[in-house]
């Protein structure tokens, strides 16, 4: 049985437009030190905006496969993104973190539009 719970991941798509900046202000400062590693913040942004798809999904009352496999998604992107440095590590989580918020603040843009 499934139902529908948007109210779950709420205080999560609330606070997305801040994490956009963070994330962004983090992968900047980064940018600025390190050398840019575009190909890992590419798959980590598209890593964290599948992520938030399949969760808000599962928050949406789709299913405990969809839990199952958007928290696993964090864990394949450490395994076939590579790391060839810190910086690449820091552009990783940077990167799915801001992909992840680009999704939730979709979302919550959308959701208002059906309102």
């Amino acid at each position: 049985m499934t139902t529908s719970q948007p109210h779950v991941g709420l205080s999560l798509v609330n606070k997305a437009p801040l994490g956009l900046i963070v994330t962004a202000v983090i992968a900047g400062i980064a940018t600025v030190i390190f050398e840019l590693e575009l190909l890992t913040l590419a798959y980590s942004v598209l890593g964290g905006l599948v992520c938030a798809i399949i969760l808000i999904a599962y928050w949406l009352g789709k299913g405990g496969l969809f839990f199952i496999v958007g928290v696993s998604i964090p864990l394949l992107m450490v395994i076939v993104v590579p790391l060839t440095s810190m910086a690449a590590l820091l552009y990783l989580i940077s990167g799915f973190f801001f992909g992840f918020c680009l999704a939730l603040l979709g979302y919550k843009l959308l959701a208002k539009s059906d309102n």
